[in-house]
């Protein structure tokens, strides 16, 4: 795994700005997060393994509240603290008692349901006239789309059942958003638009489905060839690229214009390597570094890739970061609120 070639200064680059190890409060606000959060996780897999799996599942929670109290006991074991070394260790407890992919059917059932939405939303869209005003509902619909993660306080608990209405989120965020540079990037892309973007992509369903596919076809149609970058592996909600292959495939099936740029491989997959909700740019794939030779845009999406890792990050074209906040934590050291929305945009210094 080699280091992301787009980042400006890689001699410098730490991905998570927040120590752990020097904030206690953070700190602990997020062992308690883990322990309780993966209740949930414990919930999901028993859906997808079983009743035969109750045993791994109860001693990989076991397992897992031993390695957070370790941690309150002696926060320095790993020699930093960060969400990237404890999402690290919630994915090697659960490899380690082979339950591979615990959100796996939770992420099927939200691709299904979306992917019945994706043409009619892509129709109401080519509709918009103004590319301003079209490209600006793209993005209201990546902040919509995001609201589907199951890793977040706010919003796991409202997709045990069913998720919020998609379009009643996007039509309900209000301008101007907790950080708005969206007039900076649009005066930067009808000047010089992009020939190539690629996009660090986040959570499986309406987060893929309905939110970055339509902006990444919508490029795509203007002559921005387009990246989506996914894990390659499974964790909490996050699609991987494989699953995200077959989920290209599967509208590439229902709507012409997508299958059009997807055969063509004007939108395509890749995978980053990664296996964690956070991205360490440190370990990428030589896949996503060559796809992203000629890159001249990067987007950053979700939380986890884009505030809680890589916030400050500067890279050698220009940047978004893009993302709802979800955790009580975030939003208020951010000055913000729960359900925020982020638009970051950065051109390099």
């Amino acid at each position: 795994m080699a280091i992301f070639q787009l980042l400006a200064e890689p001699e410098a680059y730490y991905p998570c700005r927040q120590d752990m190890l020097r904030d206690a409060e953070f700190r602990e606000y997020w062992l308690n997060h883990f322990i309780h959060h993966f209740e949930l996780t414990s919930q999901l897999a028993k859906d997808v393994y079983g009743v035969v799996a109750e045993p791994q599942i109860t001693a990989c929670h076991a397992e897992l509240a031993a390695e957070m109290e370790a941690l309150r006991a002696q926060p320095d074991t790993y020699g930093e603290l960060n969400l990237q070394v404890l999402g690290t260790i919630r994915q090697r407890c659960l490899s380690g008692h082979d339950i591979a992919d615990p959100y796996e059917h939770i992420k099927q059932q939200e691709n299904a349901r979306c992917v019945t939405m994706f043409a009619p939303l892509v129709r109401e869209l080519d509709c918009i006239k103004n590319p301003r005003e079209a490209l600006e509902k793209l993005v209201l619909g990546v902040f919509a789309g995001n609201i589907f993660d199951l890793g977040a306080s706010a919003t796991a608990a409202a997709y045990k059942d069913s998720g919020p209405a998609f379009l009643q989120v996007r039509d309900g965020i209000a301008r101007p958003w907790l950080i708005d540079h969206f007039q900076a990037f649009t005066d930067y892309y009808f000047r010089k638009p992009p020939r190539k973007a690629v996009m660090f992509v986040d959570n499986a369903g309406c987060d893929i489905i309905l939110g970055i596919i339509p902006l990444a076809r919508w490029l795509a149609q203007r002559d921005t060839e387009v990246v989506l970058l996914a894990n390659d592996a499974p964790a909490l909600n996050d699609i991987t690229a494989a699953e995200l292959r077959q989920v290209m495939s599967d509208l590439a099936g229902r709507e012409p214009v997508l299958k059009q740029l997807y055969d063509a491989g004007i939108v395509r997959v890749a995978g980053t390597g990664g296996g964690t909700p956070l991205i360490d740019l440190r370990s990428v794939s030589d896949d996503c570094n060559a796809q992203c030779a000629s890159a001249d845009l990067v987007l950053l999406e979700g939380m986890g890739r884009s505030l809680e890792s890589n916030f400050d990050t500067p890279f050698l074209v220009p940047c978004i970061k893009v993302c709802m906040i979800k955790e009580p934590i975030i939003a208020q050291r951010m000055g913000g609120r729960v359900f925020d929305v982020i638009f970051r945009f950065d051109e390099p210094k």
